[in-house]
């Protein structure tokens, strides 16, 4: 049996990692980019590793407390299976903010040793599947198609996170009781 309430307390804190990972990567690429004047591509070389590596451990963590926590083993199984399938999207969101920075900046993200880094690496986890389906431009559309859903479901989550923190201040204590039934 899934316990459902552990299921979206676990998919509440992936809505708010990503949302946070945006947020915070844009402060700091900002800032850096604007008010120290460093380069884009620099700043990004900086910044994403840092970004990437506590994505992967919060991940890692958050997986490892339902590992240990008195839930069912279908409970566990369904968490460990969203976190591998929702990783890419999740390490999607400072790069993300790489990209809006690079887009106000009017700089260019691709001379980022990191940004071109990520690229590569999914390019090599979905060239598999275009190299099944025999075209090149099909690697492109993918890649293109991967940034934008993984911007819409960091952008679901994230939505879904901000309106279970504004429901109860909207609508009092009845909205938190009917979400927990």
């Amino acid at each position: 049996m899934i316990a459902k309430r552990h299921l979206r307390r676990r998919l509440g804190q992936y809505g708010a990692l990503w949302l946070g990972a945006f947020v915070v990567t844009l402060l700091v690429m900002a800032a850096m980019v604007f008010g120290v004047r460093l380069p884009l591509a620099r700043t990004a070389d900086l910044v994403l590793p840092v970004a990437f590596g506590l994505l992967g451990l919060t991940v890692i963590a958050g997986v490892g407390v339902t590992v240990v926590k008195d839930v069912g083993l279908s409970t566990k199984t369904l968490i460990t299976a969203l976190a591998l399938l929702l990783i890419l999207p999740l390490l999607w969101a400072p790069v993300l903010a790489v990209v809006v920075t690079a887009a106000i900046a009017g700089a260019s993200v691709e001379y980022s040793t990191a940004y071109a880094q990520f690229r590569i690496t999914v390019s090599h986890l979905i060239y598999p599947l275009a190299a099944m389906l025999g075209e090149d431009p099909l690697v492109t559309l993918i890649w293109q198609a991967f940034q934008v859903v993984a911007s819409i479901v960091g952008a679901v989550a994230s939505v879904l996170q901000v309106w279970n923190v504004v429901r109860p201040l909207l609508y009092g204590d009845d909205a938190e009781e009917a979400a927990e039934a």
